[in-house]
């Protein structure tokens, strides 16, 4: 069994999957998979920071949340994340940190268009010997 994050080939779509020993690490590496699906390993320095606070319900919404969230800060605030951090996750709530620097187009790559991060198969289960994570985007 592997433990980080992989990218997922699908007809019209990609997918990310990922297993970690928490859901809190879990979830970070989906960030990290989607930051990959994104920008490749363009390189970027934390010189920006947002806080971000989530609460959903369910927990595939709080994930699916999440990774939107992150999409809505690379399109809307033009952002190369560097980290993404979670800073606490208890009772459908999520606490994180996004750092990055601005879009450059002399220093960064970008590899994909992402539209959205979509239901379609996704998942956040506790597995044996920690959790696994899959969502679709939608390019």
């Amino acid at each position: 069994m592997y433990k980080g994050y992989r990218l997922l080939e699908h007809t019209a779509d990609m997918g990310i999957e990922a297993r970690a020993e928490s859901c809190l690490k879990v979830l970070e590496e989906m960030a990290r998979g989607l930051t990959m699906m994104l920008f490749g390993n363009s390189p970027a320095s934390a010189n920006v920071v947002a806080e971000i606070h989530l609460r959903e319900e369910d927990p595939v919404e709080l994930m699916v949340t999440w990774l939107n969230e992150i999409l809505y800060w690379c399109e809307q605030n033009n952002l190369v994340p560097v980290e993404t951090r979670i800073d606490g996750l208890e009772e459908g709530e999520l606490l994180a940190t996004l750092s990055g620097e601005p879009f450059d187009q002399q220093r960064h790559h970008v590899e994909r268009q992402v539209k959205a991060v979509t239901y379609h198969k996704a998942a956040l289960e506790e597995a044996s010997g920690g959790w696994y994570a899959r969502v679709y985007v939608d390019l």
